[in-house]
């Protein structure tokens, strides 16, 4: 199924919350109005009106609660929205697709889920850079681009799920994942220069009040964010037929220390 783009998708959910909020208001001031009216014999008079106008009114801080819960959660979509309508390189959507399950987000029954803040997607992105070096994320940009160009031949939007199928995008996934775990032979010392890193280059938040506006990357957060980032890699030091093929790109990969990094990573 083709994904809807994602200004369609944005309209669609505006649109569905401005129909629950209003249904929901109308619905509570007709069921009222209705018991209200089978006191009075079927009939309100003016100072019915009256007095139930009182009442409502009462209720509007109630209301109040509801809607910013809406606008906040409007703003959020927004955000997320803007995450995927951006132009972005199709590595780094390729590397956030690895962990985006983490990411903060309020699922159907109201309660958020997740232990990372989208504010750190620029400071990630740095570190990712310094790590690899200018020249060898300049080739996994090359090399992704190319790709989602030779599956999808021009076809918008991008499916990537479709993309992270292809052979040749997990080769390239796992020669990235490869080379961001060996920074972290010195576990302890690369954790702490992940998470300064990203703590002092978080995108401001959506606004003063939102959830994560006093949100920083932590040691656990960062754990299981590196756990996701790197799982493809973990599955192919199990396998013999998935290393062989790595070990043919890294003929120096050593399988036993990477599996060792990867365990301390857990």
């Amino acid at each position: 199924m083709t994904p809807m783009p994602p200004e369609e998708l944005g309209q669609k959910l505006r649109r569905d919350r401005s129909r629950a909020l209003a249904q929901a208001v109308v619905t509570a001031f007709t069921e009222r109005l209705k018991e209200e009216a089978a006191k009075q014999g079927g009939f309100l008079s003016q100072r019915h009106i009256d007095e139930l106008n009182v009442e409502f009114q009462t209720k509007s801080e109630q209301l109040t609660a509801v809607f910013e819960q809406a606008l906040l959660d409007a703003t959020r979509e927004q955000e997320e929205l803007k995450w995927h309508a951006i132009k972005r390189p199709a590595f780094d959507r390729l590397m956030v697709k690895r962990f985006e399950h983490l990411l903060l987000h309020r699922g159907a029954n109201g309660i958020v889920h997740g232990t990372i803040s989208r504010r750190m997607l620029p400071g990630f992105f740095l570190a990712l850079h310094m790590m690899m070096g200018p020249q060898e994320r300049e080739r996994y940009h090359w090399r992704c681009d190319a790709a989602v160009e030779r599956i999808m031949k021009g076809r918008v939007p991008v499916d990537w799920n479709l993309i992270d199928k292809d052979e040749a995008v997990h080769d390239i996934v796992l020669d990235a994942q490869y080379s961001i775990a060996m920074h972290f032979e010195d576990i302890a010392r690369r954790t702490d220069w992940f998470i300064n890193i990203t703590n002092s280059h978080l995108a401001p938040p959506a606004h003063k009040d939102a959830g994560d506006a006093n949100w920083e990357l932590t040691p656990p957060a960062l754990q299981g964010l590196l756990q996701s980032l790197l799982a493809d890699l973990g599955e192919a030091v199990s396998d013999d037929a998935a290393w062989h093929r790595l070990a043919q790109r890294h003929p120096d990969a050593d399988r036993n220390k990477l599996a060792l990094i990867l365990d301390h990573l857990r």
